[in-house]
């Protein structure tokens, strides 16, 4: 055992930033203080390392369970919450951020991780990472191939505004008036397609 490793089961000492901190609840002598001070670079890079090895350790155990559930060896288990003011089926930890994932949850800010009810009518209460994949298999491919459109499309016009060397507007948009001294109550703005490749924004 090194002798930081010694202060710090000693004198159970712990990280707050870049500072010690001595949990004994004792006053140190002096030469102790002393000590630590001198030991202070090779306690803190120890404290530092066991954090890193905490992190590490929670990260394979968090991806462990990502493959257990992928694999289907856990399945994906579902929650009634009958609350005062929301009430549904919840689910939580990794099986919630694969569901998202998947669309098929969402998070509500103070609640969780909602299922959408006709997931669960669908799958029940209880499935596994393949059956939700194939449920939403449809959805996602509908969603990948419109967000592909739109870029053909965005493309399209970048293509458009290189052979005219003349911009060529890709979106408009409206907003409250950014000037409060002009007597306007809303802005149109525009975004273009330059001939350049780049982006112009302008409003009116």
């Amino acid at each position: 055992m090194t002798k930081a490793q010694e202060l710090i089961r000693e004198y159970r000492i712990e990280l707050l930033g870049e500072r010690l901190a001595v949990l004994n609840g004792k006053q140190l002598p002096q030469k102790v203080i002393a000590e630590i001070k001198e030991a202070k670079q090779e306690i803190i890079a120890e404290l530092k390392g066991r954090e890193e090895a905490i992190k590490q350790a929670e990260e394979a155990e968090r991806q462990e369970e990502i493959r257990a559930i992928k694999a289907g060896e856990k399945k994906i288990k579902l929650h009634y919450h009958d609350g005062e003011y929301l009430m549904g089926w919840e689910v939580y930890g990794e099986e919630a951020e694969l569901l998202e994932e998947l669309g098929l949850a969402e998070h509500v800010n103070g609640w969780g991780y909602l299922v959408k009810d006709e997931v669960v009518k669908a799958l029940g209460e209880e499935f596994t990472y393949a059956e939700a994949a194939e449920y939403a298999r449809p959805a996602l491919e509908a969603e990948e191939a419109k967000k592909q459109q739109k870029e053909q499309e965005r493309q399209a016009k970048f293509d458009e505004a290189k052979e005219t060397g003349k911009p060529v507007l890709l979106n408009k948009w409206i907003t409250n008036c950014r000037d409060p001294k002009e007597e306007c109550s809303l802005d149109v703005h525009y975004r273009y397609a330059m001939p350049d490749g780049s982006t112009k924004h302008d409003w009116h």
